[in-house]
């Protein structure tokens, strides 16, 4: 279903991290970008359509007012609005917000002491643009921090603050002006935009972490720690569909699954690709457009970005 591409190479080696792979697709320029955390720097490539021609850049989370030393990064994303994107890197330290190529900071907001989790730990893990004018962020504490994102320009404010979260906040995922927030706990909850968001549904947690979530069609598919798959009715929180691995993506394999709806309430899914990266312990993967006909990958101490597409 997929053949292998030529691999895109990046400065450097990427963070065993969730989500650790972000895609920017910008078909009007024929480029692709491609961004990784490798502890306290994103690295972004910007490629052709042809993979010929990249250009790279390395972008640091210093930590505002400090003259020596790194924030440790935990993700790096790009957010799309309609009039915009924004690469967004989420530290130790606090929020930081940039141009697409990482070439100007728009936006810095610190965290203090206020901020820590259950363990003391400080940190912002999950970013989503929701909306035409919303992004959220999850933090350590289980809290999201929604920002309005102006057309253009950097008067970006903060809204509110969303609660509900008791542990660590891993991921945040949206579609529409809908949005899925998930935890260390298992935990997930559906949030409508709006001013203010609004509560739909939540899902209790099972002790194993939700280390990524999606939104599509009215469902949630969410992956655990203890490699499962799980897709829930997205207004009401039940489950429907449950995929128990016999691995999980850090033993080299990636697997793309199609799920269409087989009626009105439950999901028909089933593997359609499944293909083994050998010596490579994965810890990214993302569609690069909304058809799914390619993808990349990245993996813990590889220095390249894994490349799948649909001959046509």
């Amino acid at each position: 279903m997929y053949n292998r591409d030529k691999s895109v190479q990046i400065k450097g080696s990427a963070s065993c991290l969730y989500n650790n792979l972000s895609i920017l697709s910008m078909p009007d320029k024929n480029v692709t970008c491609y961004a990784t955390v490798h502890k306290t720097v994103v690295n972004i490539a910007n490629c052709s359509g042809d993979a010929m021609n990249i250009q790279h850049r390395q972008v640091s989370c210093k930590e505002m007012g400090t003259p020596s030393g790194n924030s440790m990064i935990l993700q790096a994303k790009f957010c799309e609005f309609p009039s915009r994107s924004m690469l967004v890197i989420l530290s130790q330290r606090g929020i930081q917000i940039f141009e697409p190529d990482g070439s100007v900071m728009l936006f810095w907001h610190a965290f203090g002491s206020a901020d820590c989790g259950l363990a003391g730990e400080i940190f912002a893990r999950g970013v989503t643009s929701c909306g035409d004018s919303h992004m959220a962020v999850g933090t350590a504490k289980g809290t999201l921090l929604i920002f309005n994102i102006p057309p253009k320009g950097p008067n970006i404010t903060m809204s509110e603050t969303l609660t509900g979260h008791s542990y660590a906040v891993t991921d945040l995922q949206n579609q529409d002006n809908i949005m899925a927030s998930a935890d260390d706990s298992g935990c997930i909850i559906v949030w409508k935009a709006g001013n203010p968001f609004s509560r739909l549904s939540k899902i209790a947690g099972s002790g194993s972490s939700c280390t990524s979530v999606c939104l599509f069609s009215g469902f949630v598919a969410a992956a655990y720690g203890s490699g499962h798959i799980r897709i829930f009715d997205s207004s009401r929180g039940s489950l429907l569909v449950e995929i128990c691995l016999v691995s999980a993506s850090e033993d080299s394999f990636v697997r793309v699954w199609e799920v269409k709806k087989d009626s009105e309430s439950y999901p028909k899914v089933e593997m359609k690709f499944s293909d083994c990266i050998t010596d490579v312990q994965l810890c990214g993967a993302k569609f690069t457009n909304k058809n799914g006909r390619s993808f990349g990958l990245t993996g813990y101490d590889h220095n390249e970005v894994v490349c799948y597409s649909q001959k046509a």
